[in-house]
């Protein structure tokens, strides 16, 4: 009865302002992803972005529609890439070393998570076998099997760690491997100078690594050093690569990416089959149809965030290069793009090199069998990285 006609407790001015903070969050950022123009292009995530769905009743009854919009939702979030960037700088500071299969490791790296899959890499090696074991008994098959950096650099992953351990599929692979293929394997040459041979904010290799990595293939395959070239090297600064963007942040250190030329090195590039995940680079001219440049190097993607992409232009089906090197042999290099930083090292020992990428290549309009046949091919070449034949499922368009 003491409480009866009370008055209520006013509510406290700092929950006022916090409430009223909080909606005019929420009501600018609607507002502004609402009157801002939609990207076209995420460069943080080197994708196109989901536009304005077109609406149709037989798109809303089987799903497709619905998809599309929550897809729209999500990419055009308003300062997408800066929310992001935000919450993974608030977790590092938190104290957390991994985020979307991302480690963050010492001196600056960030390292890709590893999980070996028995059965992928048993089909993959398989292919790899069957392929080399149908060609011509004159016809050398070569290995380079590169580890990433979850194996050379293991030491820099943080204590605690679910890393699974590479040397464990590659001695799965030694033993599957057919005595037609010839391996190289370069890890002890990586891990003596392991922070210049790859990227801190990209799953790729560097050119240092790639050199170092050539040059143990190169002694596989019993050919001698090429000498007297003069090399000099383009740096492309401020590279932030795949890695970065699955967990940017603040704090990450960026990379410079090598572009190196032999300058005696006269190259020529085909674009024969061009699909893949870029376009053949604006400086082509079409030849027949086809288009067709001088030397390695793209333009556009070196004022890009894709600066990786600036060696080739991409990665595509099928390329054909021609060069001045001493060697007459045609060679066809399967690869995955690992084998991109080693191009420089290839054109200057090869005059003919034929690059297939499985990933795009199906079938087009020969097998890689009867692309070997038609095209005089002398020696091949396997070029692919340890979680490349882990994960990728496309080795079953060689045939």
């Amino acid at each position: 009865m003491a409480n009866k006609g009370k008055e209520p407790t006013p509510p406290k001015t700092g929950h006022i302002v916090t409430t009223a903070v909080f909606a005019a969050l929420i009501f600018g950022f609607s507002l502004a992803g609402i009157i801002s123009p939609d990207r076209q292009f995420s460069e943080m995530e080197n994708r196109t972005l989901q536009q304005i769905p077109e609406f149709s009743a037989e798109r809303l009854k089987d799903g497709s529609f619905t998809g599309d919009i929550e897809q729209y939702m999500s990419d055009q979030i308003f300062m997408k890439d800066d929310l992001v960037t935000l919450k993974t700088g608030a977790d590092r500071l938190l104290g957390k070393n991994y985020l979307n299969g991302v480690y963050f490791a010492k001196n600056g790296f960030y390292i890709q998570n590893y999980s070996e899959n028995t059965a992928q890499v048993d089909t993959n090696i398989g292919c790899l076998n069957s392929f080399a074991e149908s060609l011509d008994e004159g016809i050398p098959v070569s290995f380079l099997l590169v580890p990433n950096a979850s194996c050379v650099l293991r030491d820099h992953l943080p204590s605690a760690n679910i890393c699974g351990d590479q040397m464990a599929t590659v001695e799965r692979i030694k033993q599957m491997l057919s005595d037609r293929i010839k391996l190289a394997f370069p890890a002890e040459a990586l891990k003596a100078e392991a922070e210049d041979c790859y990227y801190r904010t990209d799953h790729h290799w560097t050119a240092h690594g790639a050199q170092l990595g050539y040059s143990q293939l190169r002694q596989t395959m019993g050919l001698p050093a090429v000498t007297g070239l003069t090399r000099t090297v383009e740096e492309l600064h401020d590279f932030y690569g795949t890695l970065y963007s699955k967990a940017p942040s603040a704090l990450a250190k960026s990379d410079t990416v090598s572009l190196v030329t032999y300058e005696e090195n006269d190259i020529t590039v085909k674009y024969v089959s061009q699909n893949g995940d870029h376009t053949p680079p604006d400086e082509c001219a079409e030849i027949d149809g086809v288009p067709v440049k001088q030397g390695l190097y793209a333009e556009a993607p070196k004022s890009s965030k894709d600066k990786y992409a600036a060696i080739m232009g991409g990665n595509f089906a099928l390329c054909e290069i021609e060069t001045n090197a001493p060697s007459d042999e045609r060679v066809l290099v399967l690869k995955d793009s690992y084998a991109n930083a080693v191009l420089p090292e290839l054109c200057a020992q090869f005059k003919h090199i034929s690059l297939i990428d499985l990933r795009y290549y199906h079938m087009e309009d020969e097998t890689v069998s009867e692309y070997v046949k038609s095209h005089g091919i002398d020696r091949v070449i396997y070029i692919y990285n340890v979680d490349f034949i882990n994960s990728d499922n496309n080795f079953v368009w060689l045939e």
